[in-house]
């Protein structure tokens, strides 16, 4: 089906979100801060990105403004996923059509919902 980069500190969530995508069919690349996100994105150019906002390194939203201003990750669709308020995420997270906010804990069938719609904005 398609590659995602899921950006995730939390061990058991990132492992998680892996195993959720896998068992849809999806390639799964996988790291754990800000700054491997973009690295990795700009090595392996995935479909779309769940990413954490709160992470080491750079904020997942961080990382996010820094893969726009790359024409080769410039558009690829972000899925942020959260534990912070709704008001708090609407500070750091830019409004985009490629962009969906989920808060944790997550409803999965909301997320596969949120997963296939950007798949179908991604380039």
């Amino acid at each position: 089906m398609a590659l995602i980069l899921v950006a995730e500190d939390a061990p058991d969530i990132a492992n998680m979100l892996r195993d959720i995508l896998h068992s849809r069919g999806h390639q799964v690349a996988v790291c754990h801060d800000g700054v491997e996100m973009i690295e990795k994105a700009k090595s392996i150019r995935p479909k779309i990105i769940v990413s954490d906002v709160m992470m080491p390194g750079a904020y997942g939203s961080s990382a996010y403004k820094s893969l726009q201003d790359d024409p080769f990750t410039q558009g690829i669709p972000v899925l942020f996923l959260t534990a912070i308020t709704p008001d708090q995420a609407a500070k750091v997270i830019p409004k985009d059509d490629r962009i969906k906010v989920l808060h944790k804990p997550l409803d999965l069938p909301v997320f596969l919902a949120a997963v296939d719609e950007l798949l179908t904005l991604a380039s």
